[in-house]
């Protein structure tokens, strides 16, 4: 505990990424851990307690399931705007990337099974916008991808990454293996092994982790770039993390030295330089220039004398709406929380929700992709999960009354016996069953719609794309109209 509050005390305050990797001090980090080797930061040791009473320091408000789910459903395209340009959910089940969840959306897809992803995520949720804001304060370029995958499964197989990453555990917990010998010493996008048809070296594999461990709410993992790893949950538990990517594949030695230089040669008044090499270069034809002059030799000499001359530490340093209603159907169940009362639809609601949900799909997410009207069959659910759904439905049945959606979850729990029935399978479960006409959200009439969250200032940015937004209440008054 004295030691963690002593590397609390010297670095400064406010420093995002000192409370990323805490207990470390940032110094030792950079000097001993950066690009050499994978390191757990536990929040316990930050915050010199146990687990369980560990007090949260880390540079990111503690989320919850509520904001998991909110999440995911803007990246879904609950939004009053088009979801920016780099930032999409994708949905894995079985390790493969499906489309099957299109129109049923990421709560649908956690329910039976299947994981979500969402790219660039700091484009769509404002903590995570902050998050990479601060941490480019010492990181240069970061951006957020987030990961939510149910009970018992894994969102996708043990690979290697072209970046340095920080992945920050959120809610419930998640084990990951991370072996101890890059097969690719720092890659790049085409080297990265587990992706793409790239195997791993079976002696990778079969070697012992160097890391082995269950992150838990507020854990951090440093993996540098070309690691190989995998992650998968339990099964009794949810998780929802997020991966900070540094991409230090753009930041090489190799790629800013090789960018600096050609823009060096470019700029060379003579234009000397732009000029076409011999055209028979690498041939026997090819050892003088053209007219019989200066040897190939004498002239690559001569175009390290002149980047040796022009080249600069300095240049080095200085390279580097209205809403749409047809979003509505997506927008809805983001009102729906744990204190929301639910209760079953009637044919007639459920009617009506389907034909709003299949209508969204053609005018928006079915626009200029060839689909035709979605089937809407109702929820799929996981089989280790699928008793306690019906019996969730069974018993709002069965009271015919409205319930919140915490009793909902006490009531099956009560009934049934599953672990694996943690909140986040419960708000899915509602926010599902609301988007699909299953289940009212009884509070709507009378409760104020989500209030928009003030977004933050727009960051810098690798890709194209509208800034960070916030859900609008009035907006999306305007579009139930």
């Amino acid at each position: 505990a004295a030691a963690a509050a002593a590397a609390a005390a010297a670095e400064p305050a406010g420093d995002a990424f000192a409370d990323l990797i805490a207990p470390a001090d940032v110094d030792g980090f950079f000097r001993e851990v950066w690009q050499r080797e994978p390191r757990v930061f536990s929040l316990a040791d930050a915050a010199g307690t146990s687990a369980a009473g560990a007090e949260w320091r880390r540079p990111i408000p503690r989320p919850s399931w509520t904001d998991c789910c909110d999440m995911l459903t803007y990246a879904w395209g609950a939004a009053p705007v088009e979801v920016p340009d780099g930032c999409e959910l994708l949905v894995f089940q079985g390790k493969q990337l499906t489309h099957g969840y299109d129109v049923h959306g990421p709560c649908a897809a956690l329910l039976n099974g299947a994981s979500c992803v969402v790219n660039h995520a700091e484009y769509v949720w404002p903590a995570f916008t902050e998050l990479c804001s601060q941490l480019r304060e010492r990181l240069v370029h970061v951006y957020c991808n987030s990961y939510v995958t149910p009970p018992g499964c894994q969102a996708v197989p043990p690979h290697a990454d072209d970046r340095d990453v920080f992945v920050i555990q959120l809610c419930g917990c998640k084990r990951w293996r991370v072996w101890g010998e890059a097969p690719v010493k720092f890659p790049y996008p085409d080297e990265q092994v587990g992706k793409s048809g790239l195997p791993i070296p079976a002696q990778v594999l079969n070697a012992k982790p160097a890391i082995e461990c269950v992150l838990r709410p507020g854990d951090v993992l440093y993996m540098p770039r070309g690691y190989v790893h995998e992650a998968f949950c339990t099964e009794a538990a949810s998780s929802w993390h997020a991966t900070l990517a540094v991409a230090t594949h753009d930041w090489s030695w190799s790629k800013i030295l090789s960018g600096a230089v050609a823009e060096t040669l470019d700029s060379d008044p003579s234009a000397r330089w732009r000029e076409a090499v011999p055209l028979g270069l690498g041939t026997s034809l090819g050892t003088r220039l053209a007219g019989g002059g200066a040897s190939v030799e004498d002239a690559l000499q001569e175009v390290l004398d002149f980047v040796r001359q022009s080249l600069k530490a300095r240049f080095l340093q200085e390279t580097g709406g209205g809403a749409d209603s047809d979003a509505w159907p997506y927008v809805r169940p983001l009102a729906v929380t744990l204190g929301s009362h639910v209760r079953r639809a009637s044919d007639g609601e459920r009617e009506e929700a389907l034909h709003l949900l299949q209508y969204a799909f053609l005018r928006s997410k079915g626009k200029g992709k060839g689909k035709g009207l979605p089937r809407l069959d109702g929820l799929v659910v996981r089989d280790e999960a699928a008793a306690a759904v019906h019996a969730a439905f069974a018993g709002l049945t069965r009271r015919g009354e409205a319930l919140t959606v915490a009793a909902m979850g006490e009531m099956v729990l009560a009934a049934v016996d599953c672990p694996s029935f943690d909140d986040l399978t419960l708000l899915c479960v509602a926010r599902a069953a609301v988007a699909g006409g299953m289940l009212v959200h009884a509070d709507a009439d009378n409760a104020p719609r989500p209030q928009a969250r003030p977004p933050p200032a727009p960051c810098p940015r690798s890709l194209p794309g509208s800034g960070p937004w916030g859900y609008s209440a009035a907006a999306a008054a305007r579009a139930e109209r």
